[in-house]
Order: structure tokens, then C-alpha cells, then sequence
């Protein structure tokens, strides 16, 4: 039963999103939208960015944030971003939802950051493996899995297969 597990409300929350692009910033007026305070970190800061989020580092991110969305992609300075170390910089009870590269979280620390209390929950959308092998975490009770399904639905499927004939069209060699 659902009651067995307290919930929390978003409104009034700080949301800190690592990577804010195109998804990131849809993200973001989701968010927004949710009475949520918004703040990002991001390689490349844009002006689009900026009237949707407060741009911090890393760390401050980690300190403030009461939920962390990742919607960045894997580059070697975000492989592995949700580690140990950067766990011990979050507040207690944050809950972490990717949704971008199953290896920017490494799920062995995240595992045990849940078990510890540190994670309060955690939603996931791609995994380290797929399929997802890592039984201990994907059956724990603070988990939420999807399996890898975030851009699945028809329209996302057209919406991809036109940006792919645009990219193709637009080509200059």
C-alpha cells in the first residue's frame, strides 16, 4: 500500500538540476510551475537557462536541493557525478531522480545512501546496465524504476524521428 510510504510534497521544495538543456529546461518550468525554487548547474550557462533557473556550482546544488534531477549527458566530468563523496555534500533526505545516463550514478554508493537514510528516495529511468541487473537496488522499497521508457510515447518517438530528418537535411559537409 502507497500509505506505507510518506510522501512529500514538492511546493515550496529547492529542486537543483544537473544539466540544464533542452530537457533540463522543460524540466525546470515543470518545476516552476510547481511553486518549486529552481536551481541549476550547468557547464554552459545560457541566457534560456537563466530565466528559468539560478545558476550555482556543484556543490552549492548538492547542499540546497531537496530533489535532484539529472538531465546531462555523459561526458567524463559527469560519469559517476552522483558518487559517495557528492552524496556526503546532500542534504539528508534528498531524493534523486535520473533520467539522462545510467552511469552518472553510481549505484553501489546510491544503494547504500538509501539504506543509510542519507537518499530518501530515488526515481530511475536508465541504469548502469541494461537491463537493469543491479537487483538489490532496482527491488528496493524507495526505488522507483522505469525501464529506460522516458522518450517512449508515440509523439516522443515523431518528435525524434523529425529532429533526426531535420539534422539530416540541414547537413553541410
Amino acid at each position: 500500500c502507497f500509505w506505507d510510504y510518506p510522501m512529500i510534497e514538492l511546493y515550496g521544495k529547492t529542486a537543483g538540476i544537473i544539466g540544464l538543456g533542452r530537457i533540463g529546461q522543460a524540466t525546470a518550468k515543470l518545476l516552476n510551475a510547481l511553486d518549486m525554487e529552481v536551481i541549476a548547474y550547468d557547464a554552459h550557462e545560457s541566457e534560456a537557462g537563466k530565466k528559468l533557473a539560478e545558476y550555482v556550482s556543484l556543490d552549492e546544488l548538492f547542499a540546497r536541493s531537496d530533489v535532484i534531477f539529472l538531465h546531462c549527458p555523459l561526458f567524463p566530468a559527469t560519469e559517476g557525478i552522483i558518487n559517495k563523496e557528492n552524496i556526503t555534500k546532500m542534504k539528508d533526505g534528498v531524493v534523486i531522480i535520473n533520467t539522462s545516463r545510467g552511469t552518472n550514478v553510481d549505484e553501489d554508493a546510491l544503494l547504500a545512501a538509501l539504506e543509510s537514510g542519507k537518499v530518501r528516495s530515488a526515481g530511475l529511468d536508465v541504469y548502469a546496465e541494461e537491463p537493469a541487473k543491479n537487483h538489490a537496488l532496482y527491488c528496493h522499497p524507495m526505488v522507483s524504476c522505469t525501464p529506460h521508457i522516458g522518450a517512449a510515447t508515440v509523439e516522443a518517438q515523431k518528435r525524434i524521428g523529425a529532429e533526426i530528418v531535420d539534422i539530416i537535411t540541414n547537413f553541410k559537409a
